[in-house]
């Protein structure tokens, strides 16, 4: 039997804390690891051309560059690696921004872990290909 791929992960957010919960609840999934992890935009712009992840989860609202700004450079760069977006802040109108900025999916911080897992799961085509 063979074991899973494993999806490397970037997560981008400018709090230790978040960071440490999302990497928890991805430890939970046999086939997501994180490979890196970024504390602003400019940092998430340097680590997605170092590591070539499968996917980035990235917070908006951070200091030196928000996570719009980095999600263009990103997918920019690496147009074949999805960007989910991970927010306190949530309008059609930011969706249709990330949306144009590169970001396939937008998922609110006040949902729980399996939310977070969901999202990722419903970007596997994208994973996958």
């Amino acid at each position: 039997m063979h074991a899973p791929v494993k999806r490397r992960i970037v997560i981008v957010d400018d709090h230790p804390t978040m960071r440490e919960g999302l990497r928890a609840i991805l430890h939970t999934a046999d086939d997501l690891v994180v490979c890196g992890e970024a504390e602003n935009g400019f940092e998430a712009v340097a680590k997605a051309g170092q590591l070539q992840p499968d996917l980035i989860i990235l917070d908006l609202a951070m200091p030196e560059m928000d996570g719009l700004r980095a999600a263009r450079e990103i997918s920019t760069a690496l147009p074949t690696v999805p960007i989910l977006m991970h927010t306190s802040y949530s309008s059609p109108e930011l969706d249709m921004e990330a949306k144009k900025a590169g970001v396939q999916q937008v998922l609110s911080k006040n949902g729980g872990g399996d939310d977070l897992l969901r999202a990722i799961e419903a970007l596997r085509p994208l994973l996958d290909s």
